[in-house]
């Protein structure tokens, strides 16, 4: 049987596509945050807030597969948001779009539905 913390702390997660601190999910899961990224780093190999940048980012994508260049309510500002694409697909939103009609963008859009 799953412990209810964590089914909890992953429906939140995907629930807010990534956008969601540490703080907040202890506050509301009762876990400390210590123990949640202790959780993460032995299960997954890395930070919770690794976790959900990479979520953020495959929500993004969905975004830019439909011609939005601009950050939705997962980022702070639009530097922020460039420079989290270009971390994890080594190019800007822009030329992301170029190659709307490549795998990594089709394989995004495969699982969000």
């Amino acid at each position: 049987m799953i412990d209810e913390r964590k089914r909890k702390l992953f429906e939140l997660i995907y629930q807010r596509k990534g956008a969601i601190s540490v703080a907040e999910l202890s506050e509301q899961i009762f876990w400390n945050s210590r123990q949640i990224n202790r959780y993460f780093n032995q299960q997954f190999g890395l930070s919770l807030k690794s976790y959900c940048n990479i979520l953020r980012f495959r929500s993004s994508l969905d975004h830019i597969a439909k011609g939005k260049l601009f950050p939705e309510e997962h980022f702070f500002d639009q530097t922020h948001f460039i420079k989290e694409i270009k971390k994890f697909s080594g190019v800007v939103p822009k030329e992301l779009l170029k190659n709307k009609n490549d795998r990594f963008i089709l394989l995004s859009s495969l699982t969000s539905q």
